[in-house]
């Protein structure tokens, strides 16, 4: 398979000697922010996680018609888009949108203590043949129960910004995800497969990580990345490159790959797209350019800089990145050591019944994120405090001692000032009640 010859590597952005000032192609004059960043290494994201399939399985009664598997880590999709299932049939190119029973599995920390988890789920009753996802932290369980089954081949998940599903497969790709069941006469499941689908094995493309980074750096207020030889996207997917802070889950969206300069167009259609910019397994160069103050972003306010895979279609655009990481780097401590010191959030719990108060837990969580960051416990005065809280938006939650229920909420920014020449956040008083 061409695919094959596409070779895993990762560049260290390149290292510049640069002058206070020069002209940028795209934002003509710009200012270097401190020294050249020779301590940012993008490459493959150590932190990725790939939409995957687990538990296929087909029923081992006499009519074949039911099959069960669950889907995990697929990104968020945005307003108006969904995923689509779909049987195939590989021998005729038969398709059919697969009726379903869906159950979403959400996994959360219930804020009793740092150990304790639950799993949230929703379940579907409807048969539907898509559904769209919110949250990063997502299972799907999937159970479709069709006649069909029994004369098709495969399980096919394509993006609805693909269109609607079509009749027949032809030899161009389609989907980003896949599993076989039924070879002849023999019914047995296979390994799922993240990347292009077509009718024929030639003609699919599965996905691995691969590209030659040229250079990713921060420069004056642009981000700008550059790559050569990067795989084509699956199928209903498109390279987006993110800003995220691990400590908050704030995510900001720079914006998709570019043709080089100076025509600086879109290339979202990289997955299925033609053009002088692609072959027939990659993208010959592209480039990021993100403008940070546009965006109103500093960054120092994020933990990684990426590269992720993002599905298209809808009204608008996924407002989380999802856990489809291509390339990755670190914030490199040039920039994060001008970060604000961490700030502190601190208060009390009140009770209008006069409840004890000791032992209250009160966690402090980052407004997009599932899991708790911080975890106290109040004194018997109903006193509790943070001490170390970086900058952004946070929910402080209170729970009285033996209780397992969220008895108030309130909202926190921790925001920044400076203090004798150096960026301090913000300390916050907030007050809790209970019953």
């Amino acid at each position: 398979m061409r695919s094959s010859h596409l070779t895993l590597a990762a560049a260290v952005g390149a290292a510049f000697v640069l002058a206070a000032c020069q002209t940028d192609p795209i934002s003509g004059p710009s200012k270097i922010v401190g020294e050249p960043l020779l301590d940012m290494v993008f490459g493959p994201a150590g932190n990725a996680v790939f939409p995957s399939i687990t538990g296929a399985r087909i029923t081992t009664a006499a009519a074949r018609d039911t099959l069960e598997f669950t889907v995990n880590a697929l990104p968020p999709t945005g307003a108006g888009n969904t995923y689509q299932i779909v049987l195939v049939d590989t021998a005729t190119g038969a398709t059919t949108a697969a009726t379903a029973r869906i159950i979403r599995t959400v996994r959360s920390r219930r804020p009793v203590n740092r150990d304790s988890s639950v799993a949230v789920t929703k379940v579907d009753t409807s048969t539907a043949a898509q559904f769209s996802i919110a949250d990063t932290a997502t299972s799907v369980a999937i159970r479709i129960a069709n006649t069909a089954v029994a004369t098709r081949t495969h399980v096919l998940l394509r993006s609805a910004g693909e269109g609607s599903v079509p009749a027949s497969l032809t030899t161009a790709r389609t989907g980003f995800l896949s599993f076989r069941y039924r070879s002849g006469t023999t019914y047995a499941t296979a390994t799922g497969v993240f990347g292009s689908f077509a009718q024929a094995t030639a003609n699919r493309l599965p996905f691995v990580v691969s590209a030659y980074v040229v250079n990713a750096s921060f420069w004056g207020d642009q981000i700008r990345l550059s790559f050569r030889n990067l795989i084509r996207p699956p199928a209903g997917f498109r390279y987006v490159a993110w800003l995220v802070d691990e400590r908050t889950g704030t995510a900001t969206r720079i914006g998709g790959i570019l043709s080089p300069v100076p025509e600086n167009a879109p290339l979202d259609d990289a997955d299925l797209g033609t053009g002088k910019w692609y072959n027939d397994v990659g993208v010959l160069e592209a480039q990021v350019r993100g403008d940070m103050k546009a965006l109103n972003i500093v960054p120092q306010d994020y933990t990684f800089i990426t590269l992720a895979l993002e599905p298209y279609g809808g009204t608008a655009v996924p407002t989380r990145p999802g856990t489809s990481y291509v390339l990755s780097a670190s914030i490199p401590n040039s920039v994060a050591s001008r970060a604000a010191t961490p700030g502190k959030v601190f208060g009390a719990v009140t009770s209008s019944s006069g409840k004890s108060l000791v032992n209250t837990t009160v966690y402090l969580q980052g407004i997009n994120m599932t899991v708790p960051g911080q975890v106290a416990s109040a004194s018997a005065t109903g006193t509790w405090q943070f001490r170390a809280v970086p900058t952004g938006m946070y929910k402080a939650y209170a729970i009285p001692f033996g209780d397992a229920v969220i008895r108030d909420s309130a909202t926190v920014t921790i925001g920044s000032k400076l203090v004798n020449g150096t960026l301090t956040g913000d300390s916050v008083f907030v007050t809790l009640r209970i019953p």
